[in-house]
């Protein structure tokens, strides 16, 4: 038995309130939800017959208050003795300024089937069902306000009606199966319809990623276009420097080898100045060498009479500081040094061109005159003339004699001076060491020549380099290797000297 009123002036409960919007949404209708309708209607007109509704009731919203009879029909049976209003946790009233309240009532036993057409009883095939209904009667201007509103009928659907009776029916322990399926429907329907929704957003989050990716595509792909391009442009422009690389190497092959040959043409000997600064130190201890290894041990080879007699025809003993009974074995050897030196210079160096040359002084008027006009014309034809003496086969065999004669020169000297002295090899050496120098020095851009130091100059350590027990603050007594140096004064070798 279910005793369902309303109290006039009451204001919905909050449970209510949240129960009536859950069930908000409209469904479609289903085969479960049409017997449901048809049993709340066949209920309604069961009432109607037997109590006075007023006519707000059919046209208005059915209240929360108004519980849903069971989805069997009913079969009319005999009235039963009125039931008190049973307390009910979910009523509702129905706001109204009304107070008047229709409480029609229908009680329904399993046990009497007869139909009694003043009472509203309705009896289901399966449970037994009372329905009471208490609807708020609402005054003229409540009337206008709801028949005003007839859209609100249609606005309680199924689904709100179906949530009433079940509640109302599952207070009772009477729910039926069918109201479990409607609910299983609808919270699938429901769960359809947010999972359509959900692949709904996602299929529109993915067509503007697909439209994104799209974009990005075509541009990337017009990057890559540029790139493209690009590349081929690089690669063209690769392949002509490669050509003209390939065409400047092979000409830069030709004026390589046009200028050597050019070079070779005016220089005789591929000397510089450090070569020939070395070459003459190697002139100047070699001399050196010699000397100590005729004299001996002590001197004891030394012949002082003829050395003395050499020194006096020279001219240099009247002007040297030390007299002649005080000279002793050093002073002999350091002349016998500058004698040997001295040849060399008057023999290969101090040439204006070579010593095998039959016009030196014929090409010595020509130079200083082209000098005076043109100094490259001049260098130019001194350094091809040097050229062509050393390619001279006749210039070859000239040398041989010209060494030859200063080397026995040398050796006779050496040999009368120093007793047991047989150096001529090593003379002949050094002579055609300085021959081959001097046209070296020659051959070059700035002529390199021997510039002899004056004697009684005082001597400077910076400029001059000093012999055995020479006195540092003395002037100079003896030459005994000369200055080399050329007129621009890039090359200098400091000469050897002694002092008193």
């Amino acid at each position: 038995m279910l005793d369902i009123k309303g109290s006039p002036q009451e204001t919905p409960s909050p449970e209510v309130n949240s129960q009536a919007k859950a069930v908000d949404a409209p469904i479609q209708d289903t085969p479960a939800t049409a017997a449901v309708s048809a049993s709340v209607a066949t209920a309604a007109a069961a009432m109607s017959a037997t109590t006075p509704v007023p006519a707000i009731v059919p046209a208005t919203t059915v209240t929360p208050g108004v519980a849903a009879a069971s989805t069997t029909p009913a079969t009319p049976t005999t009235p039963a003795a009125p039931a008190a209003p049973a307390a009910v946790s979910n009523d509702v009233a129905t706001p109204s300024s009304a107070p008047t309240t229709a409480e029609p009532e229908a009680t329904a036993t399993p046990s009497t089937p007869a139909f009694s057409p003043t009472s509203p009883v309705i009896t289901p095939a399966r449970p037994t069902v009372a329905l009471t209904f208490s609807e708020t009667i609402m005054d003229e201007t409540s009337d206008t306000e709801v028949m005003d509103e007839p859209a609100q009928v249609e606005d309680v659907m199924l689904p709100k009606k179906s949530e009433a009776i079940g509640a109302s029916l599952k207070e009772n322990g009477t729910e039926p199966m069918e109201v479990d399926e409607i609910r299983t429907e609808v919270d699938e329907i429901r769960m359809q319809r947010n999972k359509i929704e959900e692949l709904e957003m996602d299929n529109i989050n993915l067509r503007v990623q697909l439209e994104d990716t799209v974009n990005e595509k075509r541009s990337v792909g017009e990057e890559l276009n540029r790139t493209r391009g690009a590349y081929h442009d690089l690669h063209r422009q690769h392949m002509e420097l490669q050509q003209k690389l390939a065409k400047r190497d092979r000409d830069y092959d030709v004026m390589s080898k046009n200028y050597l040959e050019h070079v070779r043409l005016i220089r005789a000997t591929d000397d510089d100045h450090s070569t020939i600064m070395e070459r003459l130190t190697q002139l100047k201890v070699s001399i050196e060498h010699l000397i100590r290894k005729a004299q001996g041990g002590r001197s004891v080879n030394l012949n002082k009479e003829a050395a003395l007699e050499h020194f006096k025809s020279s001219g240099l003993l009247e002007a040297f500081p030390v007299p002649e009974d005080k000279l002793e074995p050093y002073h002999l050897n350091l002349y016998m040094e500058s004698v040997v030196m001295s040849t060399l210079v008057s023999r290969f160096f101090d040439k204006p061109l070579c010593c095998v040359f039959e016009h030196n002084q014929g090409f010595k008027e020509i130079y200083d005159w082209m000098l005076a006009r043109n100094q490259k014309l001049a260098v130019r034809w001194r350094q091809q003339l040097c050229v062509m003496l050393t390619q001279d086969p006749i210039t070859r065999a000239r040398q041989e004699e010209e060494v030859t004669a200063t080397a026995k020169t040398l050796s006779e000297l050496i040999t009368n001076v120093y007793a047991n002295a047989n150096e001529l090899a090593k003379i002949r050496d050094i002579c055609n060491r300085a021959f081959e120098l001097a046209i070296a020095m020659t051959a070059l851009e700035s002529v390199i020549s021997p510039t002899s130091v004056p004697l009684g100059t005082q001597f400077d350590e910076e400029n001059m380099g000093s012999s055995l027990k020479s006195n540092p603050d003395g002037k100079v007594a003896l030459v005994i290797f000369p200055a080399f140096r050329d007129s621009e004064c890039a090359f200098d070798v400091r000469p050897k000297v002694w002092c008193h």
